[in-house]
């Protein structure tokens, strides 16, 4: 079943063209991989399919929801969610607190239900505490949930930042750059994360430079150069298309 469909999607800032009429589709309970060279286009599409960016032209379909045009938190609604390659957190929060902050769009409290401490207020506080505690167990933070997020060594910011995105409920998480900054074993834990949030039903797409990462962890990737694609096929496919090699990949020694 096709979650998020492209048509002749088209990003255009004054005289440049980032994204150039392309057509895409992203199947429910995929990972697709979206690679290609600095200044492809890729950071662009992430910020036209959650809404950071008006599209110039074409359309955008998620879960049947025409979302070209609605606003970032009216695309996260409809379970659509994103995180950033520099993740930003409210460092002097708890890490679990910071996992709450990212459940607001289904916070069942009001202002002023906040504001008077109300019991109804107390109950879905002491619920979304619950709520974050379990996502961080999910993601390997359960036992620092306490911790200023400030403290956290680079890694652990990162799955905070994914904690956050999981607690939107997304349908469709974007993950721009999961892997970014990491060593061996960060990326190995990652990895292993991406596959067991995709095992909840959660489909992901993500920007990866890790050829590695993207090769080992995607069902499907799609390649982009010049805000058009030029292949997108299995991994192994992708990894023997000589355009991909020549604009992206390089010599074949970085394929494998």
């Amino acid at each position: 079943m096709k979650q998020l469909e492209i048509k002749n999607l088209t990003m255009a800032f004054g005289g440049i063209t980032a994204i150039d009429g392309i057509d895409m589709a992203v199947e429910e309970g995929e990972i697709r991989g979206l690679i290609g060279p600095n200044g492809a286009g890729k950071t662009t599409f992430f910020n036209a399919c959650s809404g950071r960016y008006p599209v110039t032209s074409g359309d955008i379909t998620f879960r049947g929801h025409q979302i070209s045009g609605l606003k970032p938190h009216e695309i996260a609604r409809l379970g659509l969610v994103r995180t950033f390659q520099h993740v930003t957190l409210f460092k002097s929060f708890s890490v679990v607190k910071n996992v709450m902050a990212g459940n607001y769009l289904h916070a069942q409290h009001s202002y002023f239900g906040s504001l008077l401490r109300t019991r109804k207020t107390r109950r879905a506080e002491a619920d979304s505490e619950q709520r974050a505690r379990e996502i961080l167990d999910f993601v390997g933070l359960g036992d620092i949930a306490d911790k200023t997020a400030s403290s956290l060594p680079h890694g652990h910011q990162k799955a905070l930042g994914i904690a956050i995105a999981l607690a939107a409920e997304p349908q469709l998480l974007l993950l721009d750059e999961p892997c970014a900054g990491m060593n061996n074993d960060e990326s190995r834990q990652m990895i292993n994360l991406v596959r067991r949030i995709r095992d909840t039903g959660v489909s992901v797409m993500l920007i990866e430079h890790d050829m590695k990462v993207v090769m080992g962890l995607c069902d499907k990737i799609t390649v982009l150069n010049f805000g058009n694609i030029i292949a997108e096929g299995t991994p192994a496919e992708v990894r023997e298309h000589p355009e991909v090699r020549e604009a992206y990949l390089g010599s074949q020694a970085n394929v494998t």
